[in-house]
């Protein structure tokens, strides 16, 4: 090479690939630096979350007072992981009115009220491990409702945040970045501000003194319930028993296997009879699939000395008093309180042995046959049995109603098979018709007139059509074949009907 060559100019295609090669070196310097400052913007974020720490994950707050969300299933981990107590309550929404304070007195040690509403036991599950993780829980008290027993279908919203359980803290990045925390954080701090009302443990999840009770709005809800539910029973298939055992197994008696050293106090919440009215009315598997569970379950339980189990839905006096409810299973705290109360001092008219398990079943079914609602919304409690010569029988026809003018209906096709007759239905017009031997007697829906063997007869109250089932006049449906049906009062809303075959007289 001459002195002369290092003047010359580069060929087109090397002053390209020397312009390609410097672009390059930027683009990599420019991603290096990108990326740089997004990971020390990352790792900002993540110590801001870490101190500041709006559902208190990993420690207590260190410059606010505590601000809760309402969000159970996202502020129920950091008081799992960051709190002291001894005790832990467990459970859906029949649990949220706990105060904490009262099962302290009444069953004792410091309590923690982790509830889910609408959780399934794998969600609760996971609250309870991660409590009984910590070493310090000495008593469970868990409210076990059958349908938390079911598959789990919550999504969306509704989705449980497993990550939060976990000890992964690597997958807490979704907690990290939700700006949803913050915002309910900040809210809650302005809150406390303008009001200066700081909120505590003891009414958290409390949702007593924001819904209004009543014999009228349960009534309601049962109402709607017998025809939304029998459409919902027809669509959705009842999970089968195999499914409810095994997540039984996997989620409630897995705990109770590894934590031998803990109590655990098992309740069955008592939700308002017309609860399991509908249920028999609307989906008799899954009401069926829950009796049996009561006397599976406590054959489970029975195996281990640490597990007590009480039933609280046979108890009449809260379950027939509808003014204890909102609907038709959420009832007032006050019934939480006396729960904790009858657990606290092992009542026995709750606690479940070996010889009263199918006692407790018989007498909720028992309850179901007696529950009556009248048109003018109020809840009766009636018995009916049939008087065979040899004594008085107590039977089931179904589901009883009461009209304006006192008398009682039951399902048609209930009484068809008691009376001996066969039942002919018009869809169309809504038209009844029973045979027994010679005798007919024929009515439609809505109508306060009857045929009576081709005769006319005026009928105190008419039938109705209510979720597919239609309820007829007892006592002028039976008269038509030769039975006799009388009642006797037996106290404010209760009384009985003895129905008589002809030649019992």
């Amino acid at each position: 090479m001459t002195p002369n060559d290092s003047m010359r100019p580069l060929p087109p295609r090397h002053r390209a690939a020397r312009r390609l090669r410097k672009r390059s070196a930027m683009h990599k310097r420019t991603i290096g630096w990108f990326f740089l400052g997004c990971m020390l913007f990352a790792s900002m974020f993540i110590l801001l979350a870490c101190v500041v720490d709006p559902l208190q994950l990993y420690h207590k707050p260190w410059f606010y007072k505590p601000v809760y969300t309402t969000e159970e299933r996202y502020q129920n981990a950091g008081l799992a992981k960051n709190y002291e107590y001894e005790t832990i309550i467990i459970g859906s929404s029949m649990t949220e009115n706990f105060f904490p304070s009262k099962v302290e007195e009444a069953i004792g040690g410091k309590t923690m009220k982790l509830s889910f509403r609408g959780s399934y036991v794998d969600e609760q599950y996971m609250a309870a491990k991660l409590a009984l993780g910590t070493g310090q829980v000495k008593t469970v008290l868990w409210g076990l409702d059958y349908f938390a027993l079911k598959t789990n279908i919550n999504e969306g919203q509704n989705a449980f945040p497993y990550y939060l359980y976990d000890r992964n803290f690597l997958n807490d990045y979704k907690y990290w970045f939700n700006y949803t925390h913050y915002e309910r954080l900040i809210k809650g701090l302005v809150r406390q501000y303008r009001t200066g009302h700081v909120q505590g443990l003891e009414g958290l999840y409390n949702w007593n003194f924001s819904v209004k009770f009543g014999e009228d709005v349960t009534i309601r809800h049962y109402r709607k319930a017998l025809t939304e539910e029998a459409i919902a029973a027809k669509v959705n298939e009842e999970d089968p028993l195999e499914v409810v055992q095994g997540n039984f197994n996997k989620y409630v008696l897995s705990l109770i296997e590894a934590h031998p050293d803990v109590k655990f106090l098992i309740y069955y919440p008592p939700y308002s009879i017309l609860r399991h009215v509908v249920w028999r009315e609307t989906n008799p598997e899954r009401y069926e699939y829950q009796l049996f569970m009561k006397e599976w379950m406590y054959e489970q339980f029975s195996r281990f000395p640490n597990v007590e189990v009480y039933d609280f839905q046979t108890e009449a006096d809260w379950s027939f008093h509808l003014d204890y409810y909102k609907d038709m299973s959420h009832h007032h705290q006050d019934i939480n309180t006396w729960i904790a109360q009858a657990i606290g001092r092992r009542d026995p008219k709750y606690l479940v042995t070996a010889d009263n398990v199918r006692d407790f079943v018989e007498e909720l079914d028992r309850q179901v046959d007696e529950a009556a609602v009248s048109d003018d919304d109020r809840l009766f409690r009636v018995r009916v049995f049939l008087d065979d010569g040899g004594g008085l029988t107590p039977i089931s026809l179904g589901t009883l109603m009461i009209g304006n003018g006192g008398n009682l209906r039951v399902p048609a096709k209930g009484l068809a098979e008691l009376l001996g007759a066969e039942l002919e239905w018009e869809r169309e017009t809504k038209h009844l018709r029973l045979t027994a031997g010679d005798r007919t007697f024929e009515l439609t829906v809505g109508e306060t007139t009857a045929l009576a063997d081709g005769e006319t007869i005026e009928l105190t109250d008419p039938a109705q059509l209510i979720g597919g089932t239609t309820f007829v006049p007892l006592a002028e449906t039976a008269a038509a074949f030769g039975w006799e049906a009388s009642r006797t009062d037996l106290g404010d809303r209760e009384f009985e009907v003895v129905l008589k075959a002809p030649g019992q007289r």
